[in-house]
């Protein structure tokens, strides 16, 4: 009813007001999706949110503001400490800022695997509610940090990625990075089709009895939810607790039905996992 639209306007326009300073708004107008989708997260006791992409510190003081002084807000800058990239940032000397919160800034590549495991999730363990990549735009550089921090990302938290505009360049440069994508082109050269093929884990237990081998990445069978937006792709984890018949998220289906043919979706899955395999191999070229 209007009760509910003019409440999800509310918010819309708090995220709005709060991100004016940033392009989140003014250029792309996120805020007509994080407004819709944050604000549930809004006052969660232990909240933390960790966003790849730190430049001037403007979004790590909107987010303190937008989710409370209590939350513990993580910051990947771009590239590392030798970095071109690297600038100024007035929140890397917050730590004994009371203004700044819970902010903390972390000097790393979101393409190092090994420096996110050692560097940032070691450092936040009980892992983050919203995990937001803003960082270099490179489409393989978006698959590589998604599929390592996926697993830190807790229960019921959300996965955003930011400015997917990229996949549809073939050709082109973004912060120093030369980088071939295109609307046909294949995954992971293409980050929204990798994605997409993320949907049909979601749905394996529908493959027959050999659903449960079709997995692309480690934790993948957490995803609950996967949503594409104007710019914007999101992955939600599926929730803990039982229903009211008291089963769990994972024990559904419950016996699926079974049509003629499930022989056949054995060999497809054999099939499709070996070309997800070798496509990712064209990953390694973006890795340290």
């Amino acid at each position: 009813g209007q009760h509910d639209h003019d409440a999800l306007m509310s918010n819309i326009n708090v995220f709005q007001k709060l991100f004016e300073s940033t392009d989140k708004t003014w250029r792309h107008g996120y805020h007509w999706f994080y407004g819709r989708h944050l604000h549930r997260y809004r006052g969660k006791k232990n909240l933390a949110i960790l966003e790849i992409g730190s430049r001037r510190g403007d979004s790590a003081l909107a987010w303190k503001e937008y989710f409370g002084s209590n939350a513990n807000i993580d910051m990947i800058t771009y590239g590392g400490n030798n970095d071109s990239h690297k600038f100024d940032n007035p929140t890397i000397n917050c730590a004994n800022d009371e203004s700044c919160g819970r902010i903390h800034t972390f000097y790393c590549d979101q393409s190092d695997a090994e420096r996110l495991e050692k560097e940032v999730i070691a450092a936040r363990p009980d892992g983050w509610d919203v995990v937001i990549d803003d960082g270099s735009h490179v489409p393989a550089h978006n698959i590589i940090s998604f599929e390592v921090l996926w697993k830190h990302v807790r229960p019921g938290g959300v996965y955003v990625v930011e400015d997917i505009e990229t996949s549809y360049y073939p050709k082109s440069t973004v912060y120093g990075y030369n980088f071939e994508a295109g609307i046909s082109a294949a995954p992971p050269l293409n980050a929204l089709s990798r994605f997409r093929q993320y949907v049909d884990v979601i749905n394996r237990g529908y493959m027959g009895p050999s659903g449960h081998t079709f997995s692309l990445f480690e934790g993948d069978d957490t995803i609950m939810e996967i949503g594409f937006a104007r710019n914007v792709m999101f992955v939600r984890k599926a929730l803990k607790g039982t229903d009211s018949g008291g089963k769990s998220y994972d024990d559904y289906p419950h016996k699926p039905a079974i049509l003629p043919g499930i022989n056949l979706v054995h060999d497809t899955i054999k099939e499709t996992l070996a070309i997800f395999r070798e496509q990712s191999k064209l990953l390694d070229k973006w890795r340290p």
